[in-house]
């Protein structure tokens, strides 16, 4: 007698047929959620919170408070959802393999999913070794990026806590257009002169919005396939 799949198994039954990798984002969602509900099976409740929620490049944002608001998702599937975005974002911040900083391109392709979809302007420096190496990435603001707000005594005090010899800016628009402003064009003039000041290079100050980022060193606005270099 051959066995009729129910609508929970067919995700899991072609996850070990054709690959994991292969599955849809709805599908990937259906496993961790299991079962659906009343009125919605598993595949459609997964579709109807992706669509909700913005798609899934959106749930790493989702609070635990806006997931369980939502309808088919009670308290246990909740913390089972934001269990599994903190083990990725973990596995991710836990990587050993040593990421080097040879263009504002990678400097954009390692932040964009972290800072592009941000609600509020956050200001990163990455705090790098002479060769380029990363020692530290630390979020130092969150606000408005105004000028006389940022502190850049506490941005080189930090860099050379760690030992940093240069360091990277970055800041995103979440507006999505990463065209600067005049206080962005201050902030860089002082992050420059203070870096030479403090005798730690400045490699770049890099603005990013969606899906485009903005380069002071490079001096115009790039989209994410060009490649350019320190």
């Amino acid at each position: 007698m051959i066995k009729t799949l129910s609508i929970e198994e067919h995700p899991r039954e072609k996850a070990l047929s054709i690959g994991i990798d292969q599955l849809s984002d709805e599908e990937l969602l259906a496993i961790v959620l299991r079962t659906g509900n009343k009125s919605e099976n598993v595949i459609e409740l997964s579709k109807r919170l992706l669509g909700e929620i913005g798609g899934i490049v959106h749930l790493k944002d989702a609070s635990y408070g806006k997931l369980i608001s939502m309808k088919g998702i009670k308290k246990a599937k909740g913390v089972e959802l934001m269990a599994i975005l903190e083990i990725g974002k973990r596995i991710y911040e836990a990587t050993d393999i040593p990421v080097i900083f040879d263009s504002p391109h990678a400097v954009f392709n390692l932040m964009k999913s972290e800072m592009m979809h941000l609600k509020q302007e956050h200001f990163v420096i990455l705090i790098l070794d002479q060769k380029h190496r990363l020692i530290l990435k630390k979020t130092l603001f969150i606000g408005s990026i105004n000028a006389s707000l940022i502190s850049m005594r506490e941005i080189f005090l930090e860099t050379l806590s760690f030992n940093g010899v240069a360091l990277i800016a970055i800041h995103n628009h979440p507006s999505g257009d990463a065209r600067p402003s005049i206080e962005d064009e201050e902030v860089t003039k002082r992050l420059m002169e203070s870096g030479k000041m403090m005798n730690v290079k400045v490699l770049d100050h890099i603005i990013i919005g969606w899906n485009e980022f903005y380069s002071f060193v490079g001096k115009r606005l790039y989209n994410e396939h060009d490649v350019i270099a320190f």
